[in-house]
């Protein structure tokens, strides 16, 4: 690894008993370029992990036995090790997001997910992008519902596939073009209007800002974006698959930053990466720190800078 920079600044683990869970909510904001200008970024990424506060979790780091990997980890027992978002500089990355609202008729028997998004990118077992994602749709039923999105990364090409198990979704993955795009935890084509308009927000951004020479103040905006609590309520969408919660905590879902503090949860970990035509890249994690206080959560900023190894 190339550097590395760690920045601080002031700025029951699922749920409290006694009060209804919140579904888990995360969203992803994606850009990639295939023929994108010298000057320009050939994928820009913006995550938000929202989660439980209690949920232990270590922050992105290197890992220790592939020091080509960098993400972040569960560490609920019984989950320990899997991720919700993981990068290789030999040019992978994975994001898991989970699907809310879908009927699991015992879910005990399903496999954890995290080792979704890191199986594919540690590719232990030497699989093409399109063979991970055959194995993993013949097996999709073992699973409690999710949506995988997949970055395979060359010096000539980005391609970008995403696979749902949910109900309603396609058997096999599909590829994604290249552009803006957006994916909650939601089916891919029946988004939120958050990712919709979070999405259209991005765009922006992207468009105003995403140049090496604006790097800063593209990562400023992109931020901004993730810090989000603007409402986007009614949404017909997130009413129906958060039927069984309260609307005023249907309300306090349906923005990009997530904070009920009464329900111990929220948006917990915001990530960005940015790759550029010379293979650099940016890795990017602003995560609370943990005993995470809601009302005045302390924050922690870290950077990873290296290169692909591939390019």
């Amino acid at each position: 690894m190339n550097s590395l920079q760690v920045h601080k600044a002031t700025y029951n683990s699922r749920g409290l008993e006694g009060i209804e869970a919140v579904p888990v909510m995360c969203i992803l904001f994606l850009h990639t370029d295939n023929n994108a200008a010298p000057d320009k970024f050939r994928l820009i990424l913006a995550s938000n992990r929202d989660e439980y506060y209690k949920r232990p979790t270590r922050q992105a780091h290197i890992w220790e036995e592939d020091p080509t990997v960098i993400g972040g980890r569960d560490l609920e027992p019984g989950r320990e090790g899997g991720s919700w978002l993981v990068l290789s500089t030999k040019g992978r990355i994975a994001v898991l997001l989970n699907v809310t609202g879908e009927n699991i008729k015992d879910p005990s028997t399903k496999i954890g997910r995290g080792f979704l998004a890191v199986d594919f990118v540690t590719n232990k077992e030497q699989k093409t992008q399109e063979e991970y994602h055959e194995k993993i749709s013949l097996h999709g039923y073992k699973y409690s519902p999710f949506s995988l999105v997949t970055i395979d990364i060359s010096s000539e090409n980005i391609n970008v596939q995403q696979y749902s198990n949910a109900s309603g979704s396609k058997d096999h993955a599909e590829n994604v073009g290249s552009g803006p795009r957006g994916w909650g935890n939601c089916l891919l084509d029946n988004p939120f209007r958050k990712v919709t308009v979070g999405t259209s927000r991005f765009k922006e951004v992207v468009e105003t800002y995403g140049t090496k020479e604006n790097k800063d103040k593209l990562i400023q905006e992109l931020l901004v974006l993730l810090k989000w609590e603007k409402s986007h309520f009614p949404d017909p969408v997130l009413q129906q698959r958060l039927k069984q919660l309260t609307p005023s905590v249907i309300e306090k879902t349906s923005s990009v930053f997530i904070n009920i503090p009464e329900r111990g949860y929220g948006t917990r970990t915001h990530s960005i990466i940015l790759i550029d035509g010379d293979g650099k890249i940016d890795f990017m994690e602003w995560t609370m720190e943990e005993p995470i206080d809601p009302q005045n959560p302390s924050w922690t900023s870290i950077k990873f800078s290296s290169q692909l190894k591939n390019h």
